[in-house]
């Protein structure tokens, strides 16, 4: 018996139990959908299934025994999202295209990102800038990376130097769009509209800010700490890495980046004008075609199995609710919340939060059941701008496998790392997340409000 064949062997059993043990009495339907969803995560981390295969059984089996009206299965591929994932990427390819990430950029890193903590730092940094300058978190992260990836490849890193270090842009990008609302113009307004508390970006600045800059800190040093083997060979290799030169910026690439600036420009500022981002991505992606920067084949920079992977991601939180799965693993824990907001409270909400997101992986899904029922239950016993923020740095904080935030299913799904970096990491960063909830952000919490 082969490795593959193995894996799916092993990935059959706890469905199959769950099937014939039907827990929590469920219904046949809900179990059928629960199985659904341990086969496919289980089956999307091990590989012994093509993950575009598996996908499309997910959905195949969610929509025959969820019963989910087909725009709540297919909410990802009909929505304004993932329009500006597919163009992201072409318009990617076009600023790779142009060469102006290597005359401008590029320089940059080879003279800056020196040592294992600079190159982190640098990682931090654009992240946080790129947040003024594309308001989409996805088409962000996806530039982000594209400019990276050709870093680390001109450096010749190995594949498993490279691929936690990829890793870090995605991350890096998750943690610092939790320190404003325009960080994650998403998730940050879901969280608002969900909880029905009125926050600024003032507001959210004086809340969040400090104690996540802390908080990125700390992810920062851990990161270093986990992969220190793999920082470790690119402080090697990039020291001895020879850089010749650009021999400076062409008369071409001045037009495109006079160009691509005033289309930055007109994106960055979509709160004053309001023409949404969609809209600018899309006109600025064609306009690359005249221009030159794209091509037909180029078409191919957006990566199918992706958006299908993310189809079925998106789809397990809606399906999981329609079912009645979320409900019944909600209601189970009501009971083990005290009667004051102590410390035992604040832990039964990161463990409810965790668990509820460990299970239906999207944030905004788990948000969308965690935020109610936990604000119900904490009406009177704890400030609601406490108890949504608390939730908030759960989902956020909290991960195990790709699919628990949409920034690092991104890059996973491009196949730009597998899923060992997201676990290797994410398990270390449980307690950590924790820690700093008890520590940073609760005591900061208390200062403030």
């Amino acid at each position: 018996m082969n490795v593959q064949m193995r894996n799916l062997f092993i990935s059959l059993i706890v469905p199959l139990i769950i099937i014939v043990v039907k827990p929590f009495n469920l219904s046949f339907n809900q179990a059928m959908v629960l199985a659904t969803l341990v086969l496919t995560i289980t089956l999307w981390v091990n590989g012994a299934v093509h993950k575009t295969l598996v996908s499309l059984m997910a959905l195949l089996l969610f929509f025959t025994f969820g019963h989910p009206p087909i725009q709540r299965l297919l909410q990802f591929p009909l929505s304004e999202n993932f329009i500006l994932i597919v163009f992201a990427f072409v318009f990617s390819q076009g600023i790779a295209n142009s060469g102006l990430p290597e005359v401008l950029i590029e320089p940059f890193l080879f003279r800056r990102a020196t040592t294992k903590y600079r190159l982190l730092f640098i990682i931090f940094l654009l992240a946080f800038l790129m947040i003024f300058v594309i308001p989409q978190p996805f088409s962000r992260v996806i530039i982000l990376s594209h400019i990276f990836s050709r870093y680390y490849e001109k450096l010749k890193l190995p594949a498993a130097v490279q691929e936690p270090l990829i890793f870090a842009v995605f991350l890096f990008s998750m943690f610092i769009n939790m320190t404003m609302i325009r960080g994650d113009i998403i998730l940050n307004n879901a969280l608002i509209t969900m909880s029905g508390q009125h926050i600024n970006e003032l507001m959210w600045l004086k809340i969040m800010f400090p104690p996540t800059l802390v908080y990125c800190l700390l992810g920062l040093l851990l990161f270093g700490f986990i992969f220190h083997a793999e920082l470790t060979t690119y402080q090697k290799i990039s020291a001895a890495f020879s850089h010749q030169a650009h021999t400076g910026i062409t008369t071409s690439q001045k037009k495109y980046l006079i160009v691509l600036v005033l289309m930055l420009i007109i994106w960055a500022t979509e709160d004053f004008h309001g023409i949404s981002g969609t809209y600018v991505v899309i006109i600025s992606t064609l306009l690359m075609f005249p221009m030159g920067l794209l091509h037909k084949d180029d078409l191919k920079s957006v990566n199918g199995h992706l958006l299908i992977f993310l189809t079925a991601a998106f789809a397990i939180g809606p399906v999981m609710t329609v079912s009645g799965l979320a409900d019944i693993l909600f209601s189970g824990f009501i009971h083990i919340f005290p009667e004051t907001f102590n410390t035992v409270y604040q832990a039964a909400v990161l463990f409810v939060t965790g668990l509820l997101h460990m299970v239906l992986g999207s944030n905004i899904t788990t948000m969308s059941v965690a935020l109610p029922g936990l604000m119900t239950v904490s009406s009177g016993i704890a400030s609601p701008i406490v108890m949504m923020f608390l939730i908030f740095i759960t989902v956020c904080g909290h991960f195990i496998l790709p699919f628990h935030n949409v920034i690092l299913l991104i890059g996973n799904g491009s196949g730009l790392y597998d899923a060992k970096p997201v676990v290797k990491y994410g398990l270390w960063l449980l307690p950590v997340m924790v820690l700093a909830a008890f520590l940073i952000y609760l005591p900061w919490w208390h200062l403030v409000l």
